[in-house]
């Protein structure tokens, strides 16, 4: 396979860069408005189903989205559109099955007495939100593989343009702002999985072919990447819900009302790393590790460049965007806003180092790896309330991500020491 030309890279990260700003800004202003006009429990409620539907999307991520970056390079353009729409047409099957009795699960509850009639309608609206995001998902995860950013960027603005106005119709309507929020979500991401759908069926085109040799490739490396991702979900994500059950949805309001204000630099690392992925898994298989390990150092250090003068900007207005801009009181804000800035940093270094490790296919070590970081910081979190009250949460993010960065770089050392002695 020839290398990818300089000037191809940089327009696919053009493209790529343009995209994770039209979703930050669109995160952004969804979240912008339902903390200026709804309750701290409609926004706490919300961001619940958001990382709900995070946990979802890694698990897919880890379980195709990733071996299929490391396995479909080396294929031929026939063979690899012939996986791809194969492995397409057996999750809608998937999602078929499970979306009935998952969905009934609601009306259980509520008819049970288990739920409130808000909690059983907000539960619903987030199972088709997941069904939908899914399917949205995985179309995302080809047009990376093909690295058709600007493509990527047309669906991403329809899904940007049908939720923020999903979000806006239902705060106009003055009741349920959170179920509206929620179904805005779910709608966009099924319109945009369509234009996905459609769009790749012009080019390259959808072919079938039997999946035999691949399941076992998919397996093998999906198996302990998806152990990795829900064990990383739990440090990541889960203090959303240690929030909600130690505090309260407050607490819960105020940490990811912070949170917003990092928001652009949180999603052009996620973009950049899941654009990463396939391009890294494609220089290893070109340039061996030494190398590729040296460009994503590069990125890194771009990025991160960029990311500190966005963090001294927020942190000069950072009155002006809570009281004037959000209209709200955060506790402790400065102290959130330090750490968050720190969990942003980190992450983005263990993103972007642990792409190699992706190319490397070294899953089960990845996978001990963020388990051992896990529970450090969950232990820091959980016994840290009592210290910190809801920075806790981030104290403990901060301690896990340096853990799970030092096994990255030692896993790396240790490999090109190896590749270096051969």
């Amino acid at each position: 396979m020839s290398s990818v030309p300089s000037s191809r890279i940089l327009s696919l990260f053009s493209a790529a860069i343009v995209d994770q700003v039209v979703l930050s800004a669109t995160n952004f202003l969804i979240g912008l408005l339902l903390i200026r006009y709804s309750t701290d429990s409609s926004y706490g409620l919300y961001v619940l189903v958001q990382s709900g539907l995070l946990l979802l999307n890694t698990i897919q991520g880890a379980w195709l989205g990733g071996p299929l970056a490391v396995i479909t390079p080396s294929m031929s353009p026939s063979r690899r559109s012939g996986v791809l729409g194969s492995i397409k047409f057996a999750q809608r099957r998937v999602l078929k099955w499970l979306f009935v009795p998952l969905i009934a699960a609601p009306v259980v509850g509520f008819l049970a007495g288990w739920l409130q009639w808000i909690e059983a309608l907000v539960m619903g609206c987030a199972i088709l939100a997941g069904w939908a995001a899914l399917r949205r998902e995985y179309l995302r995860s080809i047009l990376l593989i093909y690295a058709k950013s600007r493509t990527l960027l047309h669906v991403d603005i329809t899904y940007a343009a049908v939720s923020l106005i999903g979000v806006a119709g239902a705060l106009l309507l003055g009741h349920g702002a959170v179920i509206g929020a929620v179904l805005s979500l779910a709608g966009a991401a099924y319109l945009a999985a369509l234009q996905a759908e459609t769009l790749i069926g012009r080019d390259p085109g959808w072919l079938t072919e039997p999946l035999v040799d691949v399941w076992p490739k998919i397996r093998q490396l999906g198996f302990w990447s998806m152990i990795g991702a829900v064990i990383y979900w739990l440090f990541g994500q889960s203090y959303n819900y240690l929030l909600a059950t130690r505090l309260d949805l407050r607490a819960v309001a105020d940490v990811n009302a912070t949170r917003l204000l990092l928001m652009p630099a949180f999603v052009v690392t996620i973009g950049i790393s899941s654009l990463l992925n396939p391009i890294a898994a494609r220089w290893y298989f070109e340039v061996g590790v030494r190398k590729t390990v040296r460009r994503l150092v590069l990125f890194l250090g771009g990025v991160a460049l960029i990311d500190i003068v966005y963090f001294a900007v927020i942190w000069v207005f950072r009155d002006w965007a809570v009281h004037d801009l959000m209209h709200k009181n955060i506790h402790d804000q400065d102290l959130l806003l330090v750490l968050w800035a720190s969990v942003v940093l980190a992450g983005l270094a263990r993103d972007m180092l642990q792409c190699a490790l992706f190319a490397l296919g070294r899953m089960r070590a990845m996978a001990w790896q963020i388990g051992v970081s896990a529970a450090v910081a969950l232990i820091v979190t959980w016994f840290g309330f009592t210290l910190w009250g809801e920075a806790a949460v981030l104290v403990g993010q901060v301690v896990g991500e340096l853990i799970n960065l030092a096994f990255i770089v030692l896993l790396l050392k240790t490999h090109v020491r190896r590749v270096a002695q051969e």
